[in-house]
C-alpha cells in the first residue's frame, strides 16, 4: 500500500497491481468502520439509533492529522482525544458551567496549535539545527 500510495508507476513496474491495492485498501478501511459501528450498537446502546455516530468523522480525521498517519502517532493521538472526550463529559457532570461544547472548542483549540500551526516554527528550528551542525 505504501508502494502505491508513493509511487504508482514504480509499483507498476515491480508488478504490484495498483488497482486491486486501492481496492483492497477500501476494504479493509470500510470493514474496521464497519465493526466500530457494530462495536456502538451492540455494545453500548444495545439498540439502533438514528445519528449514532454523531462526531466520529470529525474525531477520527483529526486523530489521523495529529498523528501524521503514523501508527504511534495515531495511537498518542487517539489517547489525547479520547481522554479529552470521557474527561469533557466527566466534567460537564459535575460542573454545570462547562457544557459539552466547550470540549469540542478545547478540540478544535488543540488540532489548530498542533497541526495547523506545525510549520509556524520549522524555519526556526531548521536554523537552530543548521548553526549546531555546522558548530
Amino acid at each position: 500500500m505504501r508502494v502505491v500510495g508513493q509511487n504508482e508507476q514504480a509499483a507498476r513496474y515491480a508488478g504490484i497491481d495498483p488497482a486491486k491495492t486501492i481496492i483492497v485498501a477500501m476494504a479493509i478501511s470500510g470493514a474496521l468502520a464497519g465493526l466500530m459501528g457494530v462495536n456502538e450498537i451492540m455494545g453500548a446502546h444495545q439498540r439502533l439509533l438514528v445519528a449514532f455516530t454523531g462526531g466520529f468523522g470529525f474525531v477520527g480525521i483529526a486523530v489521523a492529522l495529529m498523528g501524521r498517519n503514523h501508527p504511534l502517532g495515531v495511537c498518542l493521538a487517539a489517547l489525547l482525544f479520547g481522554a479529552l472526550y470521557q474527561g469533557g463529559a466527566e466534567l460537564a457532570f459535575e460542573m454545570r458551567a462547562i457544557s459539552r461544547e466547550m470540549v469540542v472548542v478545547i478540540q478544535g483549540l488543540i488540532i489548530l496549535f498542533c497541526g495547523a500551526l506545525e510549520n509556524m516554527f520549522r524555519p526556526w528550528i531548521a536554523s537552530l539545527f543548521a548553526r549546531r551542525k555546522a558548530a
